[in-house]
Formats: C-alpha cells, structure tokens, sequence
C-alpha cells in the first residue's frame, strides 16, 4: 500500500462543522497555503489526543495526511493561543466575525499573507483588551485594503478636490469612497468620521485606544464600512448578526 504524502504547516481555524458522531470538519486559512478544509477524526471523543488542539482563537501547527476529499489531521501543537478571546463574549463575537471576513476574503488554496496578518492582528488587539467596536472597524478597513478594494479617503471620487476641514460629505460604498457635496451618490459623511477612518488607516490601532470617540461617529463609520463589505461579499457575513446581538444596548 502506498504511504499518504503528509505535509505540515502553520493555520488557524476560522470556522468548523460536525460530521457524522465524533469528526469535524475545519475551514483552515494558512500564510502558506491560503484557504483550505481537513477533517480531524475522532475530535469530539473524550479521548482523542486531537481534543482542544483545533479550539478556536489560536494559530496551529498541524501536521496532515491526504485523503480523497480533505486532508486529515494527524498531529495538532498549538503556537499561540488567545485564551482571553474565549472568555469574554463581545470579543469573541467580534474575533469570530474577523475571521469570516478573512475566511471569505481569501482564495482557496491560494496564500494571501497580507490577509491572514489582518486576523492575527485583529485577534492580538483584541487580546490586549482594545475597545472592541474599534477593532473591528479597524479590521474592516484594513480587510478591504488587502483586498484590493481599499476606498477613496483623501478626495472626492468624481473632481478629486480634498476635503475641507468641517466639510460635510457622502461615502459611496458601490463607488468606493467619498464624494463632496457637489456630485450626488451615497449616504451623508460628517467631516469627524471621516477624519476617524483616515486615522484607522494611517495609526497603529493601539495610538488610538485612548481617544473619547463620539458614538455617533462610531455609527457613521460602522454604517458605511457594513456597506462596504456587504458589496465586497454580496451580504452580511453571517457572524455579523451575532455581533449585533452581543453588542446591541
């Protein structure tokens, strides 16, 4: 009988499902590899020395064998591991969904580094106790950067004109950016939030923790980043609904 060819990378698990009484079925995404699916056999048995290996919220080493339609993990050791993500239930909810938008944002079987540092660094932040809503706006637009699908913050889509200080605006999700009062197109962008996404982009999110942001503004850039990404996937990730809930007053 011919041996399995085995491989072994560096992944984190970004969702997962049940298959028949004891397997599960990993969605995987790795800096080398992109995404991918394994099963891990026998992982909800008491017994298995797989166990809390493949627990979500932290980056893996795997070791795998080929099989005829995923590959199969053999050997699991944790690298790093976000413990505080799975005790506190907004961050967690906000660490799941960075992790579907990372998920869908990258291709299968094809690595994409600059995504998967996204994840990892939203999930660090997060760790480190950051005001959660923040993190997860950062990690809106720096998904969309690496996707290629970076919008225009500096100046208007139609005459290039930057803005003016105090100067209200209109983001144009389907367009990609902003548009001055001039040229019709979007929802209303107060000079403030626009002022704060320039800032998501160009500091580091920990410069930022400190800032007495208005909720308002919070609410303008979180209605026009979930513009955003619904037209990049074509709907709301399904983890979105179970971060409103977790996050709804």
């Amino acid at each position: 009988m011919t041996a399995r060819r085995t491989t072994s990378l560096t992944a984190v698990v970004t969702s997962r499902f049940r298959l028949g009484e004891a397997d599960r079925v990993l969605t995987l995404v790795s800096p080398d590899r992109g995404k991918f699916k394994a099963i891990a056999k026998g992982v909800r048995k008491p017994t298995s020395r797989l166990g809390g290996g493949v627990e979500p919220f932290a980056e893996l080493s795997l070791g795998l064998a080929a099989g005829r339609t995923f590959d199969v993990v053999t050997q699991v050791r944790p690298l790093r591991v976000w413990l505080g993500l799975r005790s506190r239930l907004q961050s967690a909810a906000v660490a799941w969904y960075v992790a579907e938008l990372v998920e869908r944002a990258t291709s299968e079987e094809q690595p994409d580094p600059a995504l998967y540092a996204v994840l990892l660094r939203a999930w660090d932040l997060l760790e480190s106790e950051a005001p959660d809503m923040l993190v997860a706006r950062w990690a809106e637009l720096a998904l969309l950067d690496a996707a290629g699908e970076a919008p225009q913050l500096d100046a208007c889509l139609d005459c290039a004109r930057p803005p003016l200080e105090g100067e209200t605006l209109r983001w144009d999700a389907e367009a990609g950016g902003i548009r001055c009062v001039a040229h019709p197109g979007g929802d209303e962008l107060s000079s403030s939030a626009l002022r704060l996404l320039r800032a998501l982009r160009r500091y580091a999110p920990e410069e930022m923790v400190a800032l007495r942001i208005p909720a308002a503004v919070m609410q303008e850039i979180n209605r026009a980043l979930r513009d955003s990404i619904r037209l990049l996937y074509g709907s709301d990730p399904r983890s979105r609904s179970f971060l409103d809930e977790v996050t709804r007053p």
